[in-house]
């Protein structure tokens, strides 16, 4: 019994960031193992447009294919594994693949793929509009928080006391929407719907924050803060609380004490009343 050992192309793999800001470079890095067979070509695409091949038999073994807009290939930064592109615009968003091939006699192929999404940050940070600013207890709240002009549209969170807001978060509710823009920009919207339960307002007072992101790459927020202006019991102190009546319905105790201040104020007025008097 004879065993045949079969070398050939395997494991390859492409590295690359998930999303880069538009304008940045973007190096593309593939991995492969040969196994001892020669390689023939190395191939990239975006999408189905090649624009990057490395074929080591040629000379030069690299050849540049143009890409639309300003995204260019940087040949001194490009070998047989990686390719760098510069001055990607966000329509450079999509799928990037590497296609390895093995010499004669295998002619061994794979392709590997990736989405990369190119970025445009907001301006701004985020903007938060609330109605007012002071509610009282039970009064419904409605805070809104609109991230304007990205690409792709950010995503919004909200924040009550440092507080992530989720679906389990108790008297509270989101809802969130995205916009297009003339220019392909879009704008996120997001309502913040809540009850002023007291829990809310530790010390009569509430922080509320929206966070605005994109992948890892940007992160901004605003923040507003809201008042308990419920109304407040008077902590008013009762004159019998001080000196009791003594009614009949009173303490032999209360009798008592009310008796003995009845005496003091007499022997106070029996002492100064000569004085007035001379």
């Amino acid at each position: 019994m004879h065993t045949h050992v079969v070398f050939g192309l395997k494991g390859v793999r492409i590295w690359n960031p998930e999303a880069i800001r538009a304008g940045e470079l973007l190096r593309l890095s593939c991995d492969y193992d040969l196994e001892g067979v020669p390689l023939y070509s190395i191939k990239w695409y975006f999408g189905d447009q090649e624009f990057y091949r490395f074929v080591p038999k040629e000379s030069p073994p690299t050849r540049v294919f143009p890409l639309s807009g300003t995204t260019s290939v940087d040949i001194s930064e490009s070998d047989d594994h990686a390719v760098t592109l510069t001055n990607l615009p966000r329509d450079m968003s999509g799928h990037y693949k590497c296609e390895v091939s093995t010499d004669a006699p295998l002619f061994h192929t794979q392709i590997k793929e990736s989405y990369i999404t190119i970025i445009e940050e907001p301006q701004t940070q985020p903007l938060m509009f609330a109605g007012k600013l002071k509610y009282i207890k039970d009064e419904p709240v409605k805070i809104n928080c609109t991230s304007y002009s990205a690409f792709p549209a950010t995503n919004l969170t909200w924040f009550i006391n440092d507080k992530k807001v989720t679906n389990s978060t108790k008297y509270a509710k989101t809802t969130a929407w995205v916009t297009n823009e003339d220019d392909g920009l879009q704008t996120s919207r997001s309502r913040l719907e809540l009850s002023t339960h007291g829990e809310y307002f530790p010390g009569g007072r509430m922080t509320v924050r929206c966070e605005s992101n994109q992948f890892m790459l940007y992160k901004k927020y605003s923040v507003i803060e809201l008042m308990d202006d419920s109304p407040r019991l008077a902590q008013m102190i009762s004159p019998t609380s001080v000196l009791r009546s003594g009614g009949p319905q009173a303490s032999s105790a209360d009798r008592f004490a009310t008796g003995r201040v009845f005496v003091l104020v007499a022997y106070v007025a029996i002492r100064i009343a000569p004085s007035l008097l001379r």
